[in-house]
């Protein structure tokens, strides 16, 4: 019910298309301290409220990387802002003088806020989690982003 109305609802600010962003970030993971990170993300926008990103995380605490691909709801809560959800899978690979030296593939859930400075201009936080369910992980990683997004 609540996605049907999350697909249903109208927003001005974001029509279908691209979009691009970088974002700046830290990471905790319980048992190896934090991390300070960076990233991008492009993605396309099915319609106002639907669309699918893909994101390049580099996890410089932790010497690692992350490749994600993800289904990213909106949902318009006031003028200019949104309310943002997230679910999708992460790839993340470990450099070699890193703790574990491993790679793998796990799940991977976000919630936000977008809030729209232009019409193609705007800033988001979220909070992102990848479950360690692989085992090859080591911990739970969870993320919070500052972001900018453009929609062309």
């Amino acid at each position: 019910m609540a996605l049907a109305s999350m697909l249903a609802a109208p927003l001005a600010h974001a029509s279908p298309g691209f979009t691009l962003g970088a974002n700046v970030a830290g990471t905790s993971a319980s048992g190896y301290g934090k991390s300070s990170d960076f990233g991008f993300s492009a993605g396309y926008r099915f319609n106002p409220n639907v669309g699918l990103e893909v994101g390049y995380e580099s996890l410089m605490g932790y010497e690692m990387t992350l490749l994600s691909a993800s289904v990213l709801g909106r949902y318009r809560i006031a003028d200019h802002l949104h309310l943002l959800g997230r679910l999708g899978v992460a790839h993340w690979t470990e450099s070699p003088t890193g703790a574990h030296n491993a790679t793998g593939t796990d799940p991977l859930i976000g919630v936000g806020l977008s809030y729209a400075i232009t019409k193609a201009m705007s800033v988001r936080t979220e909070y992102q989690f990848v479950s360690n369910t692989s085992g090859k992980l080591g911990a739970n990683l969870d993320t919070l982003m500052l972001g900018i997004n453009y929609a062309f």
